[in-house]
């Protein structure tokens, strides 16, 4: 069976590595271009790119399918199956028609839950207590196509970003070593009409905290964040990110200090930040910020405008 892989981000490495430890026929790999990154701002392949070119699998990187060259340089590997995990391009309809078989996405939510770009923050920004994987056959909608694999996960109360991420990822790995498995025995299940969210991309005025809401839900937005792109409040000239916290019951006006703990107040409940990450510097314990950032009790935190 001929497998082509498209995938971009750090999601998508597991599936394509359980795929080349049990010696699939990968005949391509489509990932997005080389960005520029890092301090030199140099071109770097994309981390499934990185892998690919390591495992030296054909490689290809369009900036998109809108040309007839690329649909036909599509045609020609011939596929049977095309996986599909965190890929990041529009597939158009033509070429969703050339698989055998059919283009099957391995999506971070139980759908039709967080449909879109971020259903990982968006499902802790709601404080939704399970989430899972989904693998659907692919069609031209987005994430609409019928369900051929799922597997739900508790969502802890210590998870963040982070964690499900990884979690998520591992799971969407066995999800597709089971899709390669019984590709011949497949039953397909229409999503839901009811329940349908939408996990749109988090835009940057997400990030920053506000105190005038509860603890409870500042609480969601650190770990929905943490450890990228981090949720942040403003403090001494810099912006100082909170990678974990726990609540309290502490009372005041929203954004005080509290203590000399650093407890934070919110419009109902506190905060203590346990980890923290200033500009430019590495993650540290609360106990080492306090050592070199120095908050008086009685500051309040102000939420502001760029």
């Amino acid at each position: 069976m001929k497998i082509v892989f498209m995938g971009t981000s750090n999601f998508a490495l597991p599936t394509l590595k359980l795929l080349v430890e049990n010696n699939a026929n990968i005949v391509a790999v489509y990932t997005q271009p080389p960005r520029r990154a890092g301090r030199g701002k140099n071109l770097q392949l994309s981390p499934i790119g990185q892998f690919a070119h390591h495992e030296r699998l054909k490689l290809l990187h369009p900036e998109s399918f809108s040309s007839f060259d690329e649909i036909q340089m599509f045609k020609r590997l011939d596929p049977d199956l095309v996986i599909v995990v965190a890929y990041g391009l529009i597939l158009p309809e033509q070429l969703l028609a050339v698989s055998k078989i059919g283009f099957f996405n391995v999506h971070a939510s139980i759908l039709p839950r967080w449909r879109g770009a971020a259903p990982i923050h968006r499902a802790l920004l709601s404080n939704d207590k399970k989430t899972g994987v989904s693998i659907i056959k692919l069609e031209t909608g987005l994430d609409t196509g019928p369900i051929v694999l799922e597997r739900h996960l508790k969502i802890e109360n210590t998870d963040n970003a982070g964690s499900l991420h990884h979690k998520l990822s591992h799971i969407g790995a066995d999800l597709t070593n089971l899709l390669c498995a019984n590709i011949k025995n497949l039953e397909y299940r229409l999503q839901d009409k009811t329940g349908i969210t939408y996990a749109k991309k988090i835009e940057k005025y997400e990030t920053q905290i506000d105190w005038s809401v509860d603890a409870e839900t500042i609480n969601c937005q650190i770990r929905a964040f943490s450890p990228k792109p981090g949720a942040w409040f403003y403090c001494g000239g810099e912006r100082i990110k909170i990678l974990e916290c726990h609540i309290s019951n502490g009372i005041g006006k929203a954004g005080l200090i509290l203590d000399d703990k650093f407890q934070i107040a919110c419009s109902y409940g506190s905060i203590f930040p346990t980890i923290l990450q200033r500009s430019g510097r590495s993650p540290m314990y609360i106990e080492n910020f306090l050592r070199g950032f120095k908050v008086p009790v009685g500051t309040c935190l102000q939420k502001v405008n760029f």
